[in-house]
């Protein structure tokens, strides 16, 4: 294969943007030990700036790629085995994303695999709350009907549907909740969709009647909503704030751990509103307003930083650019475990995507690659010790 063809996918590859058959002669170039290791190496500095792993935990990590593979699956060449970048990308090839690396910019010590306690990922759950009060237990196996007066409402496994058949008079309200470690996927009477990440509401009429659409929410949630000119979609969010929009897709990200509220466009228009401030915002922009502050603050993303927001709807953890604690609030609300700090909180920038399917001691090994001294503790606890 030529240069030039080598460094276009690898390009390819890792903007994410490669399809089935450029992923594919990639992987068939890696089996062949193709190109020259001197090329590869200056191709790959240029994704993999200042990464560094020692010999053993390099082989460790390319064995446990191995022992996972498909039987039928020819292993990459021997030569890789002590390249890092080589590991991972074999595992992002072949595991479906599981395995994705992290950077730091200090050379960790060799990891300790221990998995004597473990804390399996996130899944599909949540809590319906009628109108009456009743509550009913959705899980990722469920599969039921609803009748509540004139609307039907149905769940297939992850997914809650309401089905309208004549609007009433008068206007109920449900509460759909997820815990820590759950999400859930919501279509609503006017069939807009809406992504509900851990530890999240929606509280929602069960048939829109009025002269908008609204809808209040804490936590995270991704909408696509159904355009109705007629009757536009208001998302009422915690400290005032509040986004109000006619047919687009948006995610908002209001848990009260986080510094703002955020409200990011990815297609259409949305205005945000807080207190007298009204910003239109653009695809690719994202609105912050701080809970304890007047004002909103708008950004223009990269489409990786666009993409990075919305990771969670699609199973990723998109950890790029963020430091530890950032990266530990999202592991806790998934994995729903206490996050303990025993001494200064260590300096880590992160970078990279990981599978939100990996359990917990996945993403403690990776976090030891990075020299970041954290275990599991009985009690779902994981503990960050300073050095």
């Amino acid at each position: 294969m030529q240069r030039a063809r080598w460094e276009y996918l690898l390009n390819r590859f890792y903007n994410q943007t490669a399809p089935p058959e450029e992923k594919a002669e990639l992987m068939a170039a890696l089996r062949e030990g193709e190109p020259d290791e001197a090329i590869l190496d200056e191709l790959m500095a240029r994704h993999t700036t200042d990464i560094t792993l020692p010999a053993a935990a390099a082989d460790e990590l390319y064995q446990q790629i191995l022992a996972q593979l498909p039987a039928a699956t020819p292993p990459v060449k021997q030569m890789f085995a002590r390249k890092w970048w080589w590991a991972a990308a074999a595992g992002l090839f072949l595991l479906g994303s599981t395995v994705y690396f992290l950077r730091d910019h200090s050379r960790p010590p060799a990891p300790q695999f221990a998995k004597k306690t473990d804390v399996p990922p996130g899944t599909n759950k949540a809590v319906l709350t009628l109108a009456d009060g009743t509550q009913v237990v959705l899980d990722s196996s469920g599969k039921q009907l609803i009748q509540q007066g004139n609307t039907a409402i149905s769940q297939n496994a992850g997914e809650l549907k309401y089905d309208v058949k004549a609007a009433g008079s008068e206007v109920s309200y449900n509460v759909l909740t997820t815990p820590r470690g759950g999400q859930f996927r919501l279509v609503l009477p006017d069939n807009s969709a809406v992504w509900l990440n851990a530890a999240s509401s929606i509280r929602y009429p069960t048939a829109f009647t009025g002269k908008e659409r609204l809808v209040t929410v804490t936590g995270e949630a991704y909408f696509e909503v159904a355009p109705m000119p007629g009757q536009p979609f208001r998302v009422s969010l915690p400290a005032g704030v509040s986004v109000e929009v006619l047919g687009t897709h948006f995610n908002v990200n209001a848990y009260t751990e986080e510094s703002s509220i955020q409200t990011t466009l990815t297609d259409g228009r949305v205005q945000v509103v807080k207190g007298s401030d009204k910003i239109l915002l653009q695809p690719g922009q994202q609105a912050q307003a701080n809970p304890r502050a007047a004002g909103v603050v708008v950004k223009s993303l990269t489409p990786a930083a666009l993409s990075q927001v919305i990771a969670w709807k699609n199973g990723i953890f998109d950890f790029e650019k963020m430091d530890l604690e950032e990266v530990l609030r999202q592991v806790s609300r998934w994995y729903d475990v206490e996050v303990i700090y025993k001494g200064p909180v260590p300096h880590r920038i992160f970078g990279g995507q990981l599978s939100r399917n990996l359990h917990l001691s996945d993403i403690v090994e990776v976090m030891r690659m990075m020299k970041v001294n954290v275990h599991i503790e009985e009690g779902k606890r994981l503990v960050v010790q300073s050095q």
